[in-house]
Parts: C-alpha cells; structure tokens; sequence
C-alpha cells in the first residue's frame, strides 16, 4: 500500500471544499457547461491515486468499437513535455514526451481510437468530433470537470478501499450521488466486492453497481508479443512507478511469476537510462528479469525496452458487465438540436 504522510491527509478537506465550490458554480450556473451533441462518458473517480481509471478506459473504448461505435478519447495528458493540442491516431508518434504516459499507452492498446491531448476538454471535445469523426467521447479523469457536460457519469472506487482511505480525497463520499455509475475496481472476490457495494449504496442509492479486476491480455518479451503465461515460473524483478504498485505485484503472481524484489517508483516516474541500466544488472546478477507495467514501459529508453518484460492487463467484470454500464449511450435516441460546441 501506498502511505501518504499524515500531514498530507490534512489536504482531504481543502480539496473536497475547493470541488465543492467549483460544482456549486455549475449547479448553480455562475459558470456554462457546454454539450457536445454526442454521447459524453466521464471516467473518474474521488480520490488521488491509481483506481485503474486507464484500464476501465480501454475496456470501455473497445466494448465501443464491438457495438459499432466510433468512440474518441479525451485527455490532458499529464506530465508531458510538450503542451499543444495533439490528436493522435494511429497510435503514431505517441510518445510520452508528446502526450504523457497513460495516453502513450491507450495509443499503443487502442490505435484504432482516436485520442484527443489537450487541457481545455471543449475544445478537444470539438477536435474529436471534426477531425476524427467520433460518435462517442470517453472523458478521462473527468469527474471534478464539470466545464464539458456529460451524459454518463462513471466513478472508480478500489473495491478494498472504497471511501479512498489511502490518499487524500478529492471530494467526499457525497460526491458520489452525482454518479451514474460505480465501477468497483481490483476486485479481489464478489464478497469483497458486494462489501463495497453495501457501504457505497448509502451515498448512490440509484447508481448501477459492476465489480472489475484486471486480467493479463498478454505478455511483451524481448520484443515480442506472447500469451499471458510467459512470465509462469519466471524469476522477476517488478518495477513500477504507478498509484498502487502493489496491483501489478499481484498480476504477476496471478500469471506465474516468481517475484524476487520490487522496485517501486512515485506514480508517473521518468525513468533515467542509468537507474533502468542498473536495475537490469541487479537483476541479471540474481538470476531474474525486469518486469514492469505498460504505463512504466512507454517511458523506458527504447534500446533497453525490449530487455525489460511488461505486461499488457484489461480491466474484466466479475460482477455485472461493461455492456450494461454502457447501456444507456449505446440504446438512447439522442435529439439533433443538441447545441454544439465552440472550437
């Protein structure tokens, strides 16, 4: 687990007060939220940290594209170097560099769905719908971004923590009557998970309910593609610079991996060549390979990321289905007077 010093703990109240204020002035309409016309599907959640947002993002992208959608996903990529607008398609010139880590690595899982870089989601809403002709918006992150209006509200809660005890709270627990939808994430069980569901119904009587845990599409090793069981009975060094590194240590022991140590780095770490270089020689001196996660994979020196194994995980329901959460985008007869947005 990771451990936020008490003295940050006190920032709980600060950030819920600050989001309380700033949905006031929507509720109350001091500020416009503007419509895209096309169906808007927020993903976000009320705590810092990793929830597995970016995995939900993609399942939900490809239960899309099965329907015969053509969904967009919207971003602002953070930590990034560069600070334009960018529309990637293709998954080309995705780097993280470009359009930050988990953009580079929805690039690389999804290059048939457009994504959409840029701070200012109406505009990048705009961009997805002229240029790349989407359907259907995905919102990242977009739960405390009430500027861009949304016709389905998701929130992400670890089913192990589900009042975000972890880390500091971007809103209270309230916030979530707003949600359309709580996806119960890294689920290690349906008991687990209906304990979730019990405590969080209180606050969202009338939201749907899923369960979620990840699962190994695949294997990357020494360049290449393979099935989820390539790392079984593999000697592993796990490095991570992800919001809860302890998730990925379980993925590995879930496909087969025997975990030697663990190296573990503040979420959205940048790699330099000469800590990935020594962690290599540390691990082939005991015998083991580096493993890392697809996030930490698009940041690693590309001469030394095909010495370095990552796995390719999904988010996969265990309780309820993603087509059901998605039910009231795919089926609703949606008016063409909606307003559009400005560029």
């Amino acid at each position: 687990m990771k451990h936020w010093p008490l003295a940050l703990l006190g920032l709980t109240d600060l950030f819920e007060g600050m989001n309380a204020i700033g949905h006031a002035a929507y509720r109350i309409g001091l500020r416009r939220v503007h419509h895209a016309g096309v169906p808007v599907i927020s993903v976000g959640n009320i705590a810092f940290g990793g929830t597995g947002k970016t995995p939900l993002v993609a399942a939900l992208a490809r239960v899309l594209l099965a329907a015969g959608a053509r969904p967009a996903i919207l971003t602002r990529g953070y930590g990034r170097r560069e600070k334009q607008p960018v529309l990637v398609q293709g998954g080309e010139n995705a780097t993280w560099e470009r359009v930050g880590d988990e953009p580079a690595l929805l690039a690389r899982a999804l290059p048939e769905v457009p994504i959409v870089v840029d701070a200012d989601r109406v505009r990048g809403a705009a961009t997805a719908i002229r240029e790349a002709a989407a359907t259907h918006l995905i919102l990242d992150d977009g739960f405390q971004h009430w500027r861009l209006g949304r016709d389905l509200d998701i929130v992400v809660v670890e089913a192990s923590d589900p009042f975000g005890a972890k880390a500091p709270r971007r809103e209270h627990p309230d916030a979530l009557g707003r949600a359309d939808a709580i996806v119960l994430s890294r689920a290690a069980n349906l008991t687990e998970a209906r304990a979730a569901m019990a405590v969080l119904g209180a606050y969202a009587p009338d939201a749907i309910f899923i369960a979620t845990s990840l699962a190994a599409r695949a294997v990357w090793r020494d360049g290449a593609r393979q099935g989820p069981d390539a790392l079984r009975d593999v000697k592993v060094s796990a490095m991570a610079g992800i919001g809860s590194p302890e998730g990925f240590v379980h993925t590995l022991g879930d496909i087969g991996a025997i975990v030697a140590d663990m190296r573990f780095f503040p979420d959205h770490h940048r790699y330099a060549r000469a800590e990935v270089e020594a962690l290599l020689a540390e691990a082939a001196a005991d015998g083991a390979i580096v493993a890392t996660t697809a996030k930490d994979a698009v940041k690693l020196p590309a001469d030394l990321a095909a010495r370095v194994a990552w796995v390719d995980v999904e988010a996969v329901a265990v309780m309820g289905s993603l087509e059901e959460l998605l039910a009231p985008v795919l089926h609703e007869q949606r008016s063409t007077a909606q307003p559009q947005l400005e560029s």
